[in-house]
């Protein structure tokens, strides 16, 4: 009886497998047939093939659609099989799937617990499915979930380790994560050099985050010599890939002529890039450029709308830069209240995020209001004392301007 069940089990995987081959036939073939496609893939499924069931898995999942990326095949079916997306369905073939052992199944059933796709989000399990799978992406989940202490132990060693394997087997944000570690010293030496090496094997792969990190590494000469054409040219990589980060970057380095002469045209066509994309501080720094008219026509109405921009992301320089143009009516009617509201703002701002720089010269401008009289009284007191505390951070200015005030006092 024994080698009658063996058999029929053995006929049964045989008939599956052939069932799945002939499946693939029906939806690769130049004369597609998704009707029979489903009909075999569906009987192998349930004659219990891993494979089969991770393809039902992704139908009912994603659809049309993800059997269309699954096997890089446009797809004709008729409309009966359109609409059909079952989480629960989707969970039952996957489940099937991945406890016989299918690694792709197994991932798929990790990040869904991981991510909360239609379920609730179960850490547990996710690390269960993932550590089983240990596929490339399954290898970094692992890595991130003791990196971050998700359902165990934070563990930045057992991390490094897991994304080691997750990048060795190509994993570019695996290799960033490493070239982070590294540099940041998690259960690691800090390391520089290693660092770079990591972000380059992740910018092999156009790794966006690794490529600005390689730009700014050898820009600032940190595990590497300073090589300001290098920076560029990994800021650019970026850039190309739609990183707003390295568009702010060269218009910066083109602005204040980092490793090259200051060109304001190419510094405004960056920011210009990154600020459409969102950048505050490219949107902030395009702003100012308008403002002083630095490599374009000065255009005040232009400076105004990006220094809005900036402010509705609560960028504190944008703030400043637009008091400015409040006291002396530039682009808008001159009023001094608004400025000083704009001042402050950008002076709580400042000490939130402990900027010294950014507190003495917001108080040096305060300061200078309340000296000046600009739409106020002269309080010499009052500017006195902010004066003071501007220049108690070393701002010079502040202490230069405190020396005029204060000496024909004491005469």
């Amino acid at each position: 009886m024994k080698n009658i069940d063996s058999d029929i089990n053995e006929f049964n995987k045989i008939d599956a497998q052939s069932k799945l081959e002939q499946a693939k036939q029906y939806i690769c073939q130049e004369n597609q047939d998704f009707n029979k496609f489903m009909i075999s893939c569906k009987m192998s499924a349930l004659q219990g093939n891993a494979h089969s069931q991770y393809i039902m898995g992704i139908f009912y999942e994603d659809g049309i659609e993800g059997l269309e990326k699954y096997f890089q095949v446009e797809i004709e079916a008729d409309e009966k099989f359109y609409n059909m997306e079952n989480s629960k369905k989707a969970m039952e073939f996957y489940e099937k799937s991945a406890k016989q052992g299918y690694k792709p199944a197994q991932y798929t059933l990790g990040s869904m617990y991981f991510n909360g796709v239609d379920i609730e989000k179960d850490y547990e399990k996710a690390f269960y499915w993932f550590k089983n799978s240990k596929t490339e992406f399954a290898c970094f989940y692992m890595g991130y979930m003791y990196e971050k202490g998700l359902s165990v132990e934070q563990d930045y060693t057992r991390a490094i380790k897991w994304y080691e394997k997750s990048a060795n087997m190509g994993n570019s944000n695996a290799a960033y994560n490493l070239g982070v570690m590294y540099k940041m010293g998690q259960g690691t030496d800090i390391d520089d050099e290693k660092s770079v090496q990591w972000y380059e094997t992740a910018a092999e792969k156009d790794n966006e985050n690794a490529l600005c990190n390689l730009a700014m590494m050898y820009r600032f000469g940190e595990g590497v010599e300073v090589d300001y054409k290098k920076s560029r040219e990994y800021y650019k990589r970026a850039a190309t890939l739609g990183n707003e980060v390295a568009m702010y970057q060269l218009g910066y380095i083109y602005n204040q002529g980092i490793g090259v002469d200051v060109d304001y045209e190419k510094a405004r066509i960056w920011y210009e890039k990154a600020a459409i994309l969102g950048c505050s501080d490219a949107q902030c720094n395009l702003g100012y450029l308008y403002q002083e008219g630095l490599g374009i026509e000065k255009n005040y109405k232009e400076a105004i709308k990006w220094y809005k921009k900036a402010i509705e992301q609560n960028e504190s320089i944008a703030k400043s830069n637009l008091a400015e143009m409040y006291i002396f009516g530039h682009g808008v009617e001159v009023n001094p209240k608004k400025a000083l509201s704009l001042y402050e703002e950008a002076l709580n701002d400042a000490r939130e995020k402990g900027d010294e720089d950014e507190i003495s010269i917001v108080l040096f401008n305060i300061a200078e209001m309340y000296e000046r009289g600009y739409g106020m009284e002269i309080d010499l007191e009052k500017a006195i004392k902010l004066y003071e505390e501007s220049a108690s951070y070393g701002l010079e200015e502040a202490q230069e301007r405190l020396d005029d005030l204060i000496k024909p006092q004491l005469v």
